[in-house]
């Protein structure tokens, strides 16, 4: 083993809109700064069409998963491709935010909406910087 695979991450469903919602799930959010703007950061993978909808749209928004998140939610979010799945079909715990987006209501204890600012292209994902716009506590 590596000293690398000891890093803990969290996990968290990054969602999106274009022409319909969409989420997938990540485990690389990071603060950059913390004031004047406060700015985050996510990393994804350039396959996944969340990445694609946050390229053409520029916003999204971050579901903190927490201790209760079952496999059945990653599985619904992180095991299909948005590109020809409905991920919210059938599927009623999330809200709108104010950017348009959707968060998960359900086993997150917060969520945060954000604009980005830039981007690094990194090979096979993708790191966006995006300014916080909203968030909240559930």
């Amino acid at each position: 083993m590596k000293p690398v695979h000891n890093i803990s991450y969290g996990l968290y469903v990054l969602s999106a809109n274009t022409e319909k919602q969409n989420a997938c799930i990540i485990n690389t959010l990071m603060q950059v700064t913390s004031t004047n703007p406060t700015i985050i950061s996510v990393t994804v993978n350039k396959e996944n069409y969340t990445c694609f909808q946050i390229k053409k749209t520029g916003v999204f928004n971050v579901s903190i998963l927490d201790m209760t998140a079952n496999f059945d939610l990653i599985k619904r979010f992180g095991f299909a491709s948005g590109k020809d799945t409905n991920k919210f079909e059938g599927f009623s715990d999330f809200k709108l935010s104010k950017n348009g987006v959707v968060y998960i209501t359900k086993h997150t204890n917060a969520y945060i909406s954000a604009k980005v600012v830039s981007q690094v292209d990194i090979g096979t994902h993708i790191t966006f910087f995006a300014e916080i716009t909203d968030e909240s506590i559930l």
